[in-house]
């Protein structure tokens, strides 16, 4: 009875430890590719980090419409990070090559879908800018099934079956 109730704690902490939080995203990346910005139409929920990775051969930058985060100049495989905090649509461009535009929508709902054509600047938000070349880029969320909630239902399934197979075991 001991083993059994060693083996249903230690399956129930690992399921928290391993099981994917119910809370909002917080990080996307946007690839910088010659020339143009993908995704180019981005939307995310409040507090999310978005990160550039110049994907490129040519430098890049990430500017806002309004100059309210500005990446400087970006050489192949650097990035930079910026939090949006605050709902609302946030167009931008590449200094270096204008005809390189984008948006970011920040909405309550997050995801990545298509912006409303209206882009507003009113929002407050947190810089941090970040130059590494080892920064991998992060590919798009797809939706899909997460790894870790698959690993939290295989580890409870597994702990299932070893307590019927001691059950008859003793």
């Amino acid at each position: 009875m001991k083993r059994l109730l060693y083996l249903a704690t230690l399956s129930m902490v690992t399921l928290l430890l391993f099981a994917p939080a119910a809370s909002a995203q917080e990080e996307m990346t946007v690839s910088i590719q010659d020339f143009f910005f993908e995704p180019d139409q981005l939307t995310v929920a409040p507090g999310t980090t978005v990160t550039w990775v110049n994907d490129g051969e040519e430098p890049h930058t990430s500017t806002a419409d309004d100059g309210m985060w500005d990446s400087g100049t970006l050489q192949p495989g650097e990035s930079y990070s910026f939090t949006f905090d605050e709902p609302g649509d946030y167009s931008y461009f590449c200094e270096i090559h204008p005809d390189m535009t984008a948006t970011v929508t920040v909405s309550e709902g997050g995801g990545m879908t298509t912006p409303s054509p209206a882009a507003t600047m009113s929002a407050s938000m947190s810089p941090s800018a970040s130059a590494s070349a080892s920064m991998p880029a992060k590919l798009a969320e797809t939706g899909g099934i997460s790894l870790p909630l698959v690993a939290a239902v295989a580890l409870l399934g597994g702990g299932i079956v070893a307590m019927i197979a001691m059950r008859r075991a003793s």
